[in-house]
């Protein structure tokens, strides 16, 4: 026979306060001396009470769950995002639930749709390029929302970002103080403002250095490996090829390192490589990559926190907080050589050579 669950009036009962109390004692709220609360916590343990989460969430109008939509969860740099918004938020007692949209505009609004109709206390969103109207559906009905890592133009809400053009552009000047003229860069959809940022703050630097703005060396895709890949075909078939590639992701930048793989170009002897991220094995390849650190478990603790305040209503006026990225220098691009022409045209001189022409 299945045992009756434990009411709130036998743990007040047993323990000779009112149920007033017991709840004060489980939300861990109202003013009550150390003996009391430990008498009431004796008597919760021995009856094994456990609160009706449900009848809880209904009272009080919260659910203790918190939305994360994510564009791309194959992306290792948002795992320690994610670890940033669950540290936080668990303290909170707060749970979390986890979307993956993979840049699809519909998967959002499906995810944006689900966790309205679960009634979720609030919502972390890494946006994608069509964002702006299911971010306006919530805030028109006062759901608390964060944007993280990308922000959204003319929409005034809380927004979590890393310092884009400032770790671009130091990145790029980098590569000129090392002698490097013909900078090929690879970028995900303008339309987000990462991809926008970092292409400005690469041509901010070349710019610095009166450095002329060649589009055959600026290529323009989407954040996934595959794209990255292709791209960088491009790249290194031109005739004049860049003797560097500025990856601005690390899927980018993998698919930029399977295609010099494939094409066995070496790395950095005949392009060097970089990228906008920092992931823990770009420091035990060889050669060992150049790139941007994000503090990415910072970005989750942040937009954890901000979320907390705006679902506490401790504020009303959004804010936008930027946070600093660091250049970290390894091996993956070295000292500029003299341009070498492209794999193609290399295979046109040996058969030329070979024809006695």
């Amino acid at each position: 026979m299945r045992r009756k669950a434990v009411t709130i009036k036998e743990v007040a009962k047993l323990a000779g306060v009112s149920t007033t109390t017991v709840s004060y004692v489980i939300n861990k709220t109202g003013f009550l001396t150390e003996q009391t609360r430990a008498k009431v916590l004796k008597v919760i343990n021995e009856l094994g009470y456990r609160p009706n989460i449900v009848a809880r969430s209904l009272r009080s109008r919260k659910t203790g769950t918190v939305g994360l939509i994510v564009c791309d969860l194959r992306n290792p740099f948002f795992s320690e995002v994610l670890q940033g918004i669950e540290t936080y938020l668990g303290e909170k007692k707060y749970s979390l639930i986890v979307t993956n949209t993979d840049y699809d505009n519909d998967k959002e609004k499906e995810s944006i749709d689900m966790f309205y109709n679960k009634q979720v206390d609030g919502i972390i969103i890494v946006p994608g390029e069509n964002t702006n109207k299911h971010v306006k559906f919530l805030t028109e009905r006062n759901i608390p929302v964060v944007l993280l890592d990308k922000k959204i133009q003319n929409l005034n809400v809380d927004a979590v970002l890393v310092n884009n053009i400032e770790g671009s552009r130091k990145l790029t000047e980098h590569l000129i103080g090392l002698g490097h003229k013909r900078i090929g860069i690879i970028t995900g959809s303008l339309n987000s403002t990462t991809g926008k940022e970092r292409l400005e703050g690469y041509l901010k630097a070349l710019r610095a250095h009166s450095i002329p703005e060649d589009n055959d060396l600026i290529k323009v895709g989407d954040f996934k490996k595959e794209s990255g890949y292709l791209l960088a075909l491009e790249l290194i078939s031109l005739i004049l090829p860049p003797t560097v590639i500025f990856a601005c992701n690390n899927l980018l930048g993998l698919g930029v390192m399977q295609a010099l793989k494939e094409k066995e170009i070496r790395v950095p002897e005949e392009i060097g490589l970089v990228m906008f991220d920092e992931l823990p094995w770009f420091s035990y390849v060889s050669p060992s990559l150049t790139g941007v650190a994000q503090p990415s478990f910072q970005l989750g603790e942040t937009a954890g926190r901000l979320l907390f305040e705006q679902m506490r209503k401790r504020r009303r006026r959004p804010k936008e907080v930027v946070l600093d990225v660091q250049l970290k220098i390894r091996e993956s691009a070295g000292e500029a050589f003299n341009v070498k022409v492209s794999p193609s045209e290399k295979e046109k001189e040996a058969k030329n050579k070979a024809e006695g022409r």
